[in-house]
């Protein structure tokens, strides 16, 4: 039986920046260390720390930084519905995340 996991795991560095294009219904869990998340026209600042996750509803830009050596993940979260951009429509299933790692 194949899966397709929806999950991608990265490690980052202290003071290095990962980059979500668009982060609605992604869920960035925190496994050790502790980042910092910003979303763009979003006055929040989410620190997550190890055990900690966060979950963005809104179609906008994550920033993810490292305030130390920090292992994460980011996935789908399963509840999230159809979304319509540029005329299709993607559900949370079969939903395409791009993720674009930054340099700090």
């Amino acid at each position: 039986m194949n899966t397709i996991s929806n999950q991608f795991d990265l490690s980052l560095a202290h003071q290095a920046m990962f980059n979500v294009s668009d982060a609605a219904g992604v869920q960035i869990a925190c496994h050790e260390g502790s980042v910092w998340v910003t979303l763009d026209g979003d006055t929040r600042d989410v620190v997550l720390d190890a055990g900690d996750s966060f979950t963005a509803t809104e179609h906008r830009r994550a920033l993810i930084y490292a305030l130390r050596p920090s292992s994460l993940s980011l996935a789908m979260a399963p509840s999230v519905a159809p979304v319509r951009r540029m005329g299709r429509t993607h559900a949370a299933s079969g939903a395409k995340v791009t993720f674009a790692l930054q340099a700090a």
